[in-house]
């Protein structure tokens, strides 16, 4: 029987060496990674609808509709930017009801915001002004905006083009479910392609992408929530005006802060930094927060790439101050007044301020959170490899006896 139990052993340790080689690099990324990476590459993520009125300097997803009055997107920043990626510039699961308006400025220096300018859009567009060369245009639903084609440039649109579409030269291509208003001067308009012709790569892919957002922000938001140092370095001094944060770099490499939502009820907040750049993560509990706290000192511009305000239980967070670092609040309905300098992670936004870059910037996932999850090859070789493993037992067994 030890004998048994022995090769039993030395059989599995094969199988799972063999499985990880044939996992090889295609190592899949953890839902936390994910959402970590779309706070790198986005400013703004909404899950549900944004009803706007301010400028986003750079890129934006809203999984609902947007509503309010006009505003910019991918204003650009020629200090601080975002981690380059093609998405859109503007991606909206429902309607787009105001004019909107995009640019395609600096980002933090390092070229323009958007690789890919222009918009997704699931539902129907009201009214758009597209200041990017090229730009890519695609639409659900209806599409109200007035439009001057540029050199290549291609729009496809689920509905009709009820606004003034103009083409220029005969490298440009307008598709539409029904009619287009304008003039093609030598571009191609192809009409009448049935409602909804493009649903699977507006409405659908957004609504996927939605979710699959939201499963991977709520998770990074736990795990975050979840971090904890052995000996946590870092303290909060209560000074005269308010919390003064002291980070210093832990065990793992960033600072760590667990606070009420209380401290931010305050007159001010300061920041001092010990050691080179590092994460800040700064847990944040309660259900509804009041941010008043002003901000002085070392808590500036400098370090909007380096915290993450993790309101990981918050329903209702109300800005009334300027915020520096990103913020991360999956469930919650934000309001601001004043600029938020950073990523923006909300389950709903009121936005009363503008939204500036300067997203989260580092690679590293503060605690790990880098698990590997096997390849589904790997997995059935694992699972036969038992299977073999058990039988070659009970052969064994039957001998034996």
């Amino acid at each position: 029987m030890r004998l048994i139990r022995v090769e039993i052993v030395n059989s599995l340790k094969t199988l799972a060496a063999c499985a990880l080689v044939a996992a090889g690099p295609a190592q899949a990324t953890t839902s936390v990674q994910a959402g970590l990476q779309a706070m790198r590459e986005l400013n703004l993520i909404v899950l549900d609808d944004l009803e706007t009125g301010h400028d986003v300097e750079g890129k934006t997803f809203v999984g609902g509709n947007v509503t309010g009055n006009s505003a910019t997107f991918g204003i650009g920043n020629a200090s601080q930017g975002a981690k380059a990626s093609s998405r859109r510039t503007l991606t909206v699961g429902g309607n787009v009801g105001p004019q909107i308006n995009i640019n395609n400025g600096s980002n933090g220096g390092q070229g323009p915001v958007a690789t890919t300018p222009g918009i997704l859009i699931g539902g129907n567009v009201g009214g758009l002004n597209i200041n990017a060369q090229g730009a890519a245009v695609d639409v659900g639903g209806n599409f109200g905006g007035n439009l001057n084609l540029s050199n290549g440039q291609v729009v496809n649109i689920g509905g009709s083009a009820t606004g003034s579409i103009n083409g220029s030269n005969n490298s440009q291509t307008v598709r539409a479910g029904g009619s287009i208003n304008g003039n093609a001067n030598g571009a191609a308009f192809i009409t009448n392609l049935g409602a909804g012709w493009n649903a699977a790569s507006t409405s659908v892919a957004v609504a996927a992408e939605r979710s699959l957002l939201q499963t991977n922000l709520t998770d990074l938001s736990i795990h975050l929530r979840d971090l904890t140092l052995a000996s946590n370095p870092s303290s909060i001094t209560m000074g005269n005006q308010g919390p003064i944060f002291n980070a210093v770099a832990g065990g793992n490499g960033f600072a760590l802060f667990n606070v009420a939502g209380s401290l931010f009820n305050t007159g001010q907040i300061d920041f001092t930094t010990v050691g080179g750049p590092m994460p800040i993560i700064v847990n944040v509990s309660g259900t509804q927060i009041n941010w008043t706290g002003n901000a002085v000192g070392g808590y500036n511009a400098s370090l909007n790439p380096f915290i993450i305000w993790n309101f990981h239980e918050a329903t209702t967070v109300d800005f009334k101050r300027m915020v520096h670092g990103s913020v991360l609040a999956p469930l919650a309905r934000i309001t601001n007044i004043t600029p938020i300098e950073g990523s923006v992670v909300a389950r709903s936004f009121k936005q009363g301020g503008e939204v500036h870059l300067g997203t989260f910037g580092f690679d590293d996932l503060p605690g790990g959170g880098t698990g590997v999850v096997p390849e589904p090859a790997s997995w059935a070789m694992l699972i036969a490899g038992f299977g073999l493993v058990g039988a070659a037992a009970r052969r064994r067994r039957a001998a034996a006896a």
